[in-house]
């Protein structure tokens, strides 16, 4: 059985028996305050479901958290996991047991689970309402969608592996050989798709290896897929791989791993279902038996290697999970993710504070272009360092070796230098805090600047590619003691997340919890100048003097600063003056709030003396901007980013880059006549940009055998207002001649004649392709067509970004407004993933998760939306249209017939 899982006696889904078992009330029965309170907690697109389907499954989350004051006091990571998984323990039983008690009153089968707060319940709209009334009920959610970081390519082979270029690259076998450390005494764990447990390379580094001939795998491996049978299994080859990367060498000469002489246990969970993901965390910080059963703390890992998540930074559905490895002591690694090279592309939970976020490079030190960038959440530096990642050799099942390349490949690679980290300074063990400082400070920078830097890190590898044997080393040597305290109020109440900085011969850092208390476990002896600081508080500064083996204290008190009311208006500010949705924050996200979208106004408490405020506008293709509130009325103007996507622009004459998944506004595709499919800007194969663009791309591709013979026209522009008469673009073109044919064509009739500027047959990779267009460097009213032939079998494709006319990337406002509204169905339910569409124009967007969208309407006046979503029907709307402002009109769609 389950951990957590009770069945009760009757099941009874979608109505409460007793009182609560009449049918479910109409919706425009349910009176205004319940209505208020399920708009308030529940999710909207849940909410959308149970009105639709009748019922739905229901995730409960509940207001508060656990207390780890005394799992961050601990003085050993054993006492650490003990106190943190009874305060985890603690909190869900008080949190749940009000509404668990109704449902077992009711009879209702429920599912609880402790590591993060939880209560999993299916029912109706009658149910909802009972679950939303409870006071300590914070949210109700539909369960998210976890997936894994598949590997980007992958071959396998039986032939031995030796030492990869990963290895020798971050130094490992310099800390082998020099330092004499492999990782001995280090447990990481994998949660990944399962492990070929007894692997010639992974064998004796399994902690379940009895090493007498038996196994022991309670506690050691937990099939929380319930696909295994008796034993550890992988359901595909992906964690033998990771755990390979982590710790395989099979004493014959394939030293595979980072760290051999670790060892390694396992859940396998592979992006099946959310109950899986959150059951694999509570066996994380505490280890069951091979039914689930008998949780033991003493058994957790140090570390935790993972290769899964969402292609989302804003998504805190695993928070709670991290924060107990956090308080226990564990250390997680997480693959940034395969959704590169988009800035801000970062993958929950990797953009989490307490995880190391991991980047992919290639042999050359280079980024892999599918490694996802940051920035993460707030502007938080993501990915934390990055590591090996293209073509990894590794173990597969069937006790072979193979080649994969993947964020999920890099990671291990971290997880493996952390155990080499810890066997050589145990003082590292239970210490996220110390043994990140030492891993981002011993990284070898590579400054990489095409997502944004900071003082010493960028967003593409973080602090940089890591060196194992410099982290083995980072530490230095001396006598040491601790630091402990508690920050107050001048009340005495605690503050929690103040940051304390400890200035000696070796600085450290801490953060206090909720009880204000915090503990820095590893101190060199002497004199250090505390520097204590939060948000909305002066600056408090001290002294400690740390002894040998001895604890020390600080305490500090922070007075309150006064505070005053910011108001303002953010609007563009490159040419259309139109007022911005934007968020507006301080820079470490302690106050927070969203402008008005028609207005473009917002008001915020601060305190006095000048805040530094971060404005991101909600519409993607403007810039992040920094300004000081030092004005009563603050007017923020936010320029368009360099990449001109910024709704409202383009460059002049003519320029794109495809960042929408539909056909740019103003372009055409053309399918001359072939069964295949034409032109198409979704990456519908997964490839990703091949190019030496980013982002977004056109895309032809034959699905099978046939012919592909496919047009892409752009819209008319003036040749001759152009600085220069040239096309660049950026292409990939993957032909086979004389079977392929990629060219370029210039009209200036309308398109009723078309002359070849260009023309391939034969392969041209990743290049930027130039086009003289000085024979037609007079006309006003030019276009330009990509045609695409291939007929040959599959595997073939033309990839073009990043097209442009004149020479100079010259970014221009287009005449018109701005459109900005709501999507709702007949009930009123917002709509995600609607497509909004200006008619005449086809400029287009998508109503995202809250149903709202934005979209461009150039002209002036009257004018025709048109909206479209597959479930919920379509709607045509008329609006006015004002050049340089925003129009609010909110769309209700109709079902189809």
């Amino acid at each position: 059985m389950r951990q957590g899982r009770r069945v009760l006696a009757v099941s009874l889904v979608g109505a409460l028996s007793s009182a609560l078992a009449v049918a479910a009330p109409a919706w425009a029965e349910t009176d205004a305050a319940t209505a208020a309170l399920l708009e308030q907690k529940v999710e909207p697109a849940l909410l959308a479901e149970v009105r639709a389907e009748g019922e739905a499954e229901l995730w409960v989350q509940f207001h508060g958290g656990p207390d780890y004051s005394a799992a961050f006091n601990a003085e050993t990571k054993e006492e650490k996991g003990a106190a943190a998984v009874e305060a985890a323990k603690a909190f869900a039983e008080s949190s749940q047991a009000d509404l668990t008690a109704e449902l077992e009153d009711e009879g209702v089968e429920y599912e609880t689970y402790w590591a993060s707060s939880t209560v999993k319940v299916t029912g109706g709209i009658d149910l909802l309402e009972t679950v939303a009334a409870f006071d300590e009920v914070a949210e109700v959610v539909d369960a998210p969608e976890v997936a894994p970081v598949e590997p980007v390519e992958e071959e396998s082979s039986f032939a031995p592996a030796a030492t990869g270029w990963g290895i020798d690259d971050i130094n490992a076998p310099e800390v082998w050989d020099q330092l004499g450390v492999t990782g001995e005494g280090v447990v990481i764990a994998s949660i990944d798709s399962g492990v070929q447990y007894d692997h010639p390379a992974l064998v004796e580094q399994y902690r379940g290896n009895n090493h007498d001939g038996t196994f022991t795998h309670d506690y050691n491996f937990y099939d929380v897929e319930g696909s295994c049978g008796s034993a550890p299994c992988d359901l595909s080859n992906h964690g033998t791989h990771t755990v390979g990367t982590m710790v395989g060498d099979d004493g014959a000469g394939n030293q595979i791993g980072v760290a051999p002489g670790a060892e390694w246990i396992a859940v396998n969970y592979y992006g099946s279902s959310m109950d899986s993901v959150l059951l694999a965390g509570q066996w994380i910080v505490a280890p069951t038996d091979w039914a689930g059963d008998n949780p033991d703390p003493s058994k957790a890992p140090d570390i935790v290697n993972n290769s899964w998540g969402r292609e989302s930074p804003n998504d805190p559905y695993y928070q709670d999970i991290v924060e107990l490895w956090y308080a226990a002591g564990i250390v997680p690694v997480f693959a940034a993710g395969n959704s590169g090279p988009v800035c801000g592309s970062i993958n929950s939970p990797g953009s989490y504070e307490h995880v190391i976020a991991v980047g992919a490079y290639q042999s050359s030190g280079t980024i892999a272009d599918f490694s996802s960038r940051g920035p993460g959440v707030d502007g938080r530096l993501k990915p934390d360092v990055s590591a090996p990642g293209l073509g990894i050799l590794s173990s597969v099942p069937g006790d072979a070796y193979g080649s994969q390349s993947g964020t999920s490949m890099a990671a291990p690679h971290v997880a493996g230098a952390i155990a080499l980290m810890m066997e050589a300074e145990p003082a590292l063990r239970g210490d996220f805090d110390l043994v990140y400082e030492m891993l981002t400070g011993s990284a070898r920078y590579a400054g990489d600047d095409r997502c944004g830097v900071t003082a010493d890190a960028d967003y593409i590898h973080g602090h940089g590619r890591i060196d194992a044997l410099a982290a083995a080393q980072a530490l230095p040597d001396g006598a040491s003691g601790a630091i402990t305290g508690t920050v107050t109020d001048p009340d005495g109440e605690p503050l929690e997340d103040v940051k304390l900085a400890f200035d000696g011969a070796f600085d450290r850092k801490a953060t206090t919890g909720p009880d204000g208390a915090y503990t820095v476990s590893f101190a060199l002896t002497g004199q250090h100048a505390v520097t204590v600081e939060k948000f909305g508080y002066q600056v408090a500064t001290g002294t400690v003097t740390v002894t040998a083996d001895q604890t020390a204290v600080f305490n500090a008190v922070l007075t309150p600063l006064n505070t005053t009311v910011v108001t303002g208006t953010v609007v563009d500010g490159s040419g259309h003056g139109w007022p911005l949705a934007a968020t507006v924050s301080s820079t470490g996200g302690e106050v927070s709030t969203t402008t008005d979208p028609i207005t473009g106004e917002f008001e915020l408490t601060v305190p006095v003396g000048g805040v530094e405020l971060v404005v991101e506008a909600e519409y993607g293709g403007y810039q992040t901007v920094h300004v000081t509130a030092d004005a009563p009325d603050l007017l923020v103007e936010v320029p368009v980013a360099t990449g001109c996507t910024a709704p409202g622009y383009t460059f002049d004459p003519l320029g794109n880059g495809f960042e929408s998944t539909l056909a740019p506004a103003g372009w055409t595709v053309v399918d001359n006549g072939s069964a295949e499919v034409p032109w198409t800007f979704d990456d519908p194969f997964h490839y990703g940009n091949q190019t030496p663009g980013s982002g977004g791309f056109a895309f032809a591709r034959p699905t099978g055998g046939g012919v592909v013979d496919t047009d892409l026209v752009s819209p008319v522009f003036d040749l001759s207002s152009a600085p220069e008469p040239v096309l660049t673009f950026a292409s990939d073109f993957y032909g086979l001649a004389p079977y392929s044919q990629a060219d370029v064509s210039v009209s200036v009739d309308g398109g009723t004649t078309w002359q070849q500027a260009w023309m391939t047959q034969d392969a041209s990779r990743d290049t930027t392709v130039t086009v003289d267009l000085s024979t037609w460097a007079a006309a006003d009213e030019a276009q330009i067509k990509f045609h695409y032939y291939h007929a040959y079998r599959s595997g073939y494709w033309w990839q073009i970004d990043d097209v442009l006319v004149g020479g100079t990337p010259t970014c221009a406002p287009l005449a018109g407004g701005l459109v900005h509204g709501t999507v709702t169905d007949q009930t009123g339910a917002p709509v995600a993933g609607a497509v909004v569409t200006h008619t005449a124009s086809g400029h287009h967007a998508f109503s995202d998760a809250e149903g709202r969208y934005w979209v461009f309407a150039p002209g002036t006046g009257s004018t025709q939306l048109n909206a479209v979503d597959t479930e919920s029907g379509s709607a045509t709307t008329t609006v006015n249209v004002v050049p340089d402002a925003v129009t609010e009109a909110d769309i209700v769609l109709t079902p189809t017939p």
